[in-house]
């Protein structure tokens, strides 16, 4: 069987081999590969359920197999190597001479698993945050998910028991840009998650806050339940957005159903409808975005007030269909100008 008789992906495989193989000497490569092509042709019209494998691990097998040692690592990566060979030499030396130093590398050794789960959830917070779902030291639905993954592969890296020893470079680089930008991220976490004056810091203020007895909104006495805005032409609006004077969403709730949602007429026992939040482009509900539609209530399967099955979020009456316009602002008298003297 000629090489022009056998399958593209064979003969791609076997280039992708030879290149794994590239340190080699001319001779020792065509030792290695003399034939291949032709030998998996045949294997695979033999077996056809079986698939080519990894090229770079069958290289390596290739090797073992003639007893040639392992793939030398590069010039960059080699370098890279020694400078961080050396390093730890030199701190060991230095250690050993300073008690101090000696216990910092101990306690810094004690303390590794913990950079491991730091290191999952900096890079979590990293991905959450490039979609805009990260919430200050938390995150939002499923990156949790996403958090107890990188932080089993953490573990397992940290501990030796998944990887490569070809990919140790790539996790040394990893842990080099975690480290310098684990200080800003936690700066970042830090304001994001208090009760900043930005967007989102205000919503997360506002919504974590709850709806407690000091934070309903309430007018002369009584509260707030729904809010109504017109332009100045006097028409209703919709989706308005209403924040105070530090950037806290304004929330009307202190009584909410079971779950979260709060009920219009305020009785969380016979709660007929339920108010219903706007859903922002980040994905969050919020109950700031005036005015508040409502939908019908019933009793889920845990006995929590919920939507009922079919039903559809409505639009409350406003109090006016319209109101006056406002006044335009007058506008300034022009002042006469004395003439200059000649």
């Amino acid at each position: 069987m000629t090489t022009s008789t056998v399958a593209p992906e064979i003969v791609a495989f076997a280039s992708e081999v030879r290149a794994a193989l590239s340190d080699l000497s001319r001779e020792e490569v065509d030792d290695l590969t003399d034939g291949l092509e032709a030998d998996l042709a045949e294997s695979l019209a033999e077996d056809l359920r079986r698939t080519l494998p990894d090229p770079v691990a069958y290289a390596a097998e290739l090797r073992t197999a003639a007893g040639l040692p392992g793939r030398e690592p590069s010039d960059a990566k080699r370098g890279l190597l020694v400078a961080m060979q050396e390093l730890t030499e030199r701190i060991a030396s230095v250690s050993e001479r300073n008690p101090a130093i000696a216990s910092l590398v101990e306690f810094a050794d004690a303390v590794r698993p913990v950079w491991w789960i730091v290191r999952a959830w900096a890079t979590t917070w990293m991905l959450a945050a490039f979609f805009g779902m990260e919430r200050g030291f938390g995150f939002e639905g499923a990156w949790w998910v996403v958090m107890l993954g990188l932080t089993v592969l953490s573990i397992q890296w940290g501990r030796g028991r998944w990887g490569f020893p070809s990919q140790r470079e790539l996790v040394t680089v990893g842990n080099i840009v975690v480290a310098v930008v684990i200080v800003p991220i936690f700066g970042a976490a830090w304001s994001w998650g208090g009760s900043g004056g930005d967007y989102e810091a205000g919503f997360d203020a506002g919504s974590d806050s709850g709806y407690g007895a000091d934070s309903p909104l309430s007018m002369m006495g009584k509260p707030v339940t729904n809010v109504y805005a017109y332009d100045a032409a006097g028409q209703p609006l919709t989706g308005v957005q209403l924040f105070d004077q530090d950037g806290r969403p304004l929330d009307p709730f202190d009584v909410s159903s079971g779950d979260g949602r709060p009920c219009v007429d305020r009785d969380e026992v016979d709660c007929t409808s339920l108010f219903v939040p706007a859903q922002l482009v980040t994905g969050k509900s919020v109950y700031n975005v005036f005015p508040l539609a409502a939908i019908a209530s019933a009793l889920d399967e845990d006995a929590q007030n919920a939507p009922a099955p079919g039903a559809v979020a409505t639009p409350l009456p406003a109090p006016f269909a319209v109101v006056p316009a406002v006044q335009p602002a007058a506008a300034p008298t022009p002042q006469p100008v004395a003439p200059l003297n000649e």
